[in-house]
């Protein structure tokens, strides 16, 4: 979901080599299609993206037309659905936990040439990117973006180098480092540089933010729970009570609200259907149709501003890349003893972001699931891109990437999913936008249309752009609630144990009372930070 901004995978801004690996890499894990019969073997060219002269220009006019040109203090009610914000900075939370590499240029995809697309560009050859193209992230929604590696649970014990896991924990206590500032959380940060296990979740405010309010969910549990257990058995009961909270979170709370419900239903009573990792002994893999197209239905959602608190209404590009060095007036970051600290003016209320209440009138909902995208993310100057360049385009570099990585076109997608596709006339004719019909018509897409795109119009036809429409739905659910029911671990595999109750996950509280954890708003909550 913000792929980079995120829902995508970022470089780090300090590595010299583009294909250097950055600090999140902790794992080495296969990437796959959901239905390689549309994409590999003989006959299959049709089932894609036409390769032709005009692809990869209309694929630019295509991203292009894609502004939503919203500012701050003109709110435009009409573009924003009925989703809280807060659940377009889960679905890049999310995003971090499970996938890595899929937005980056490496040997398998690489559509840089300096400024605009690498003018020698064709698909690559999808056998190719699954033997080659490797995950950065566990296929698991494991917090590892969280937690990295773990501590060391014996004494002079090592792990991973890669996650500086001695810089996640306070002390022998095992208890997440973070910054509690005033009212407000923090990253704990050496200098500027945030010291978390994924580094893409210092990108914007709001999912650093978030990030925090997990570390401090952590501690709050671990604090709350009986005092003779050990450090280790400690944090090893917490983290299982966290990661089941988040699990639960993300299937009943986050895909409720971003997916079609009954859709989500259906999965979870009866299976995904085409999407059954680890079934009759296949690898766990994580789909490039979702990591690619389907689960980038987020950066949709991302408002061209957002009134951060009470005081402070703040354009999206003035929330990216927390940690850069700027004009005093304009830094998100501020001197705290040796290290830094976010501003005050910068942190989250989350009441702004968050329904604690039902049908609570808040004033950052995110903007329709649909074919706009805020102009802001057309100029991102994040993963060393440079301004008004190609890669700093976030629209088009979506579109480039799925063809370079040879999805499905949507139709082909749909029809496989068993649900009658959008036709010419609903993409095309229909199309109010006259730039977006030009680059549709121009690059043939009217019946062979780029996945990501055909997500989002699917939306925005079906449900008013307030979810994802059946397509978007079925990907998005079956991936994610496919990565739950085959880890052994996972919450919908205890089902047994007296924590998981039918309505969310109970807690220990301090002074023997318990509490559920069923929203993101109650983790939130029991983090302090409501």
């Amino acid at each position: 979901m913000l792929k980079n901004i995120s829902h995508a995978g970022g470089v780090n801004p300090q590595a010299k080599d583009k294909r250097e690996e950055p600090e999140e890499i902790l794992f080495s894990t296969p990437f796959g299609y959901m239905f390689p019969d549309l994409v590999i073997g003989e006959n299959t060219e049709e089932n894609k993206l036409p390769v032709a002269d005009s692809t990869i220009p209309a694929l630019k006019m295509l991203g292009d037309a894609m502004a939503d040109l919203g500012e701050p203090g003109q709110e435009i009610n009409k573009f924003n659905s009925n989703i809280p914000s807060v659940f377009t900075y889960l679905g890049q939370f999310i995003d971090h936990d499970i996938t890595a590499r899929t937005d980056r240029e490496t040997e398998i995809s690489i559509i840089n040439n300096g400024d605009d697309v690498n003018s020698s560009l064709l698909p690559t050859d999808p056998q190719v990117i699954i033997n080659k193209l490797k995950n950065g992230r566990r296929p698991q929604l494991d917090l590892d973006s969280v937690y990295g590696d773990g501590p060391a649970l014996i004494p002079g014990g090592k792990v991973g180098a890669n996650t500086e896991a001695q810089f996640l924990y306070e002390d022998e206590s095992l208890l997440l480092k973070v910054q509690e500032i005033d009212n407000f959380v923090d990253l704990p940060r050496v200098g500027r540089t945030a010291k978390i296990a994924d580094m893409r979740n210092d990108e914007n405010v709001i999912i650093s933010q978030l990030h925090a309010a997990f570390l401090k969910f952590h501690n709050v549990i671990a604090s709350s729970l009986p005092k003779h257990l050990s450090p280790q058995s400690r944090y090893i009961y917490t983290r299982q009570l966290v990661r089941w909270c988040y699990q639960y979170v993300v299937v009943n709370d986050y895909l409720r609200a971003v997916c079609e419900p009954n859709i989500v239903d259906d999965i979870l009573l009866n299976g995904p259907r085409f999407y059954r990792p680890g079934f009759s002994g296949n690898s766990v893999f994580m789909p490039l149709e979702f990591s690619v197209a389907g689960f980038r239905f987020g950066h949709s959602m991302i408002r061209p501003f957002y009134q951060l608190n009470r005081q402070s209404q703040v354009k999206i590009m003035n929330l990216l890349g927390v940690s850069r060095e700027r004009h005093p007036e304009s830094d998100l970051l501020e001197k705290n003893g040796e290290n830094y600290q976010l501003k005050k003016q910068f942190s989250i209320d989350w009441q702004n972001f968050v329904q604690f209440a039902p049908n609570e009138p808040i004033p950052n909902f995110a903007r329709k699931i649909d074919p706009q995208i805020s102009k802001g993310l057309f100029d991102l100057q994040l993963d060393g891109a440079r301004a008004n360049t190609f890669m700093s385009h976030l629209a088009q570099r979506n579109l480039v990437r799925g063809y370079s990585l040879s999805l499905p076109t949507g139709q082909k997608a749909a029809k496989a999913f068993g649900f009658q596709p959008l036709t010419t006339e609903d993409l095309i004719d229909k199309e109010p936008n006259q730039k977006l019909k030009q680059a549709l018509e121009y690059g043939g897409f009217g019946n062979r249309t780029p996945l990501w795109y055909y997500i989002l119009k699917e939306a925005a036809l079906q449900t008013g752009g307030n979810t994802l429409g059946a397509l978007g739905s079925s990907i998005v659910a079956e991936t994610i609630i496919g990565l739950v029911k085959q880890d052994p671990n996972s919450y919908l595999n205890h089902l047994h144990n007296p924590a998981i109750q039918p309505n969310g996950i109970r807690i220990p509280r301090l002074y023997g009372r318990s509490s559920i954890i069923n929203s993101i708003g109650d983790i939130l909550a029991c983090a302090g930070i409501q």
